[in-house]
């Protein structure tokens, strides 16, 4: 579990320490407040793509680091000894890492310098991010096929994966022998030619459009340089906008002084200054960052041109070559080794493709065995989420030739009223249904998830009154086998919470801050109060509060 996060100087937070305790804790605070950037440091920590402007402004970088104790016997655990990343205590792990506002970054692991994969790899095992947006990715078909293969046991998944390969390569292999077995000379002997001619370029896998980018920079980049100085000096110059904007300001501070009316009006040029401000560092660092090389220029045109001029013989498209050249380097060394006969391919072929057909037909059965019981579960759950009557069901048919993934087309159907047939998913459910399908597939999910800490994201938008009570349960009950951290803005969900803790903006002198702050019972209904009623607080709305967490328990 997450026991313990530090942040400096990333996006709004200057300085913060958290510790997390066990069980549910609910993230709360108005809109607007910063509730996901906990969530965005801990993708960080698990490594997220880096960005530069994470780095709060006014600081060279965000140094970002989190204590997680480990499971007993993990994955996490065999794997920190395996990768000698181990500390000195086995039963919890350091994760550091700090961004530059150059847009580099830096990792560690018990302190040792990693790479940010291995950030990743580990965050697998410690981590499972449940995002706002996760219900929406359920109306397309290759997510549903995924949700549901996430309730198998076993490797079943890539077992398949790895037979329909084998399969196919074998397919292919007997297929282009068939082809070349009517004149194996003349095909040799083009072979060769082609082969050598494609030896020549040497193509690389993914090397063609990293060339093709670096020639557009190069091609363009007197003219991107002078564009990105000329807007760095509008901004910075004596006269620019980042002067025009704070001889206005200090205007609208007096003015603020003496007429409320003006502060709305004056936080916002006072953002907006600030991210002038930015976009000026940004634009004169991508100037210094640009250097023209004709030379550089000139092979990068000429290796371009082979890349197209081969593509075009060949009839394909450039990224293609690499795979072609291997394919037709193989086929050669099959004619001219001459060790596979058609009948030996033909066998491997056959061989291959029952195997293929064995694994495929166990992971049907188990698809459709665990479609059973998650159909049956979420059309459960359905009924305590306010859609009584309504059934939830996955459907399985046989696709019209085998995949990677098996021979099933997988579909999610409900019917959202009593008596109705199950129709696809994205044809009947509306917004609020599809989020609260989505819930209760997200909360199933988790059950299964043997990730000692999840996290979700606003996961309860769409939802409100008796149906929040009810989602806010089910975490609470996800709480006792898990630590859960959920960013909420309903008081049903956060009541149920074992901890609560509220994000916190303010406006200074120095630019906007977010402070994070767990509550204790007396702020804790002042915060659930707020999240009833806004920010007009009553007896009513603290009443109401403390009955909520009173229900909690």
């Amino acid at each position: 579990m997450l026991r313990l996060i530090s942040i400096r100087d990333f996006a709004i937070i200057d300085q913060l320490e958290l510790e997390l305790d066990a069980g549910l804790s609910a993230l709360t605070g108005e809109t607007g407040a910063g509730k996901s950037i906990l969530i965005d440091v801990i993708g960080q920590l698990l490594g997220d793509r880096a960005d530069a402007g994470m780095v709060r402004e006014g600081a060279e970088q965000a140094d970002l680091s989190a204590e997680f104790a480990l499971p007993e016997q993990g994955p996490a655990a065999a794997w920190l000894a395996e990768q000698e990343l181990g500390g000195d205590d086995d039963d919890h792990v350091l994760l550091r890492r700090v961004l530059t506002r150059q847009g580099k970054s830096r990792a560690w692991i018990n302190g040792r310098p990693v790479a940010v994969g291995q950030l990743r790899t580990l965050g697998e095992w410690l981590v499972d991010i449940h995002g706002q947006h996760a219900h929406q990715q359920l109306l397309q078909r290759d997510t549903q096929r995924h949700w549901l293969d996430g309730f198998l046991e076993g490797d079943r998944v890539s077992r398949v994966r790895e037979a329909h390969g084998a399969w196919r390569n074998a397919a292919r292999a007997l297929e282009k022998a068939r082809e070349s077995q009517a004149d194996t000379s003349d095909r040799l002997d083009l072979l060769r030619f082609q082969t050598t001619e494609l030896a020549e370029l040497a193509p690389v896998q993914d090397e063609y459009p990293q060339l093709l980018v670096e020639q557009n920079q190069l091609a363009h980049g007197t003219e991107v340089l002078t564009a990105l100085q000329t807007a760095s000096q509008q901004i910075e110059d004596d006269s620019g906008l980042d002067a025009q904007l704070g001889q206005a300001l200090h205007a609208l501070q007096d003015a603020a002084q003496h007429d409320d009316r003006v502060s709305p009006a004056l936080e916002l040029l006072e953002s907006a200054r600030i991210q002038i401000i930015e976009a000026g560092d940004t634009l004169r660092r991508l100037a210094d960052g640009i250097e023209l090389d004709p030379e550089r220029l000139a092979e990068l045109d000429q290796r371009v041109g082979e890349y197209l001029r081969l593509a075009r013989k060949h009839r394909v498209d450039p990224e293609a070559l690499p795979g072609l050249h291997d394919e037709l380097q193989t086929e050669r060394d099959a004619l001219e080794n001459g060790d596979q006969t058609l009948e030996a391919l033909e066998a491997r072929e056959q061989e291959t493709r029952a195997a293929f057909d064995t694994t495929a037909e166990a992971l049907t059965q188990a698809r459709q065995q665990a479609a059973e019981r998650i159909g049956q579960a979420v059309t459960d759950t359905m009924q305590e989420l306010g859609m009584a009557g309504g059934h939830f069901e996955i459907a399985i048919k046989p696709t019209d030739k085998p995949q990677a993934h098996g021979v099933d087309h997988i579909e999610f159907r409900v019917a959202a009223n009593p008596g109705a047939a199950p129709q696809p998913m994205a044809k009947v459910a509306s917004g609020g249904e599809l989020s609260r399908i989505g819930l209760a597939l997200q909360v199933l999910a988790s059950q299964q998830q043997t990730v000692p800490t999840l996290i979700f994201d606003e996961v309860d938008s769409g939802i409100s009154g008796a149906v929040a009570e009810v989602v806010g349960r089910k975490l609470r009950t996800l709480g006792e086998r898990h630590q859960v951290l959920c960013v909420t803005h309903l008081a049903q969900v956060a009541a149920q919470a074992h901890q609560q803790l509220e994000v916190q903006k303010s406006h200074g002198k120095d630019g906007t801050r977010t402070a994070i702050q767990p509550l204790d019972d007396e702020r804790r209904v002042e915060a659930l109060a707020r999240l009833i009623g806004g920010t007009q607080l009553t007896e009513t709305t603290r009443t109401h509060a403390r009955e909520l967490l009173a229900a909690a328990g």
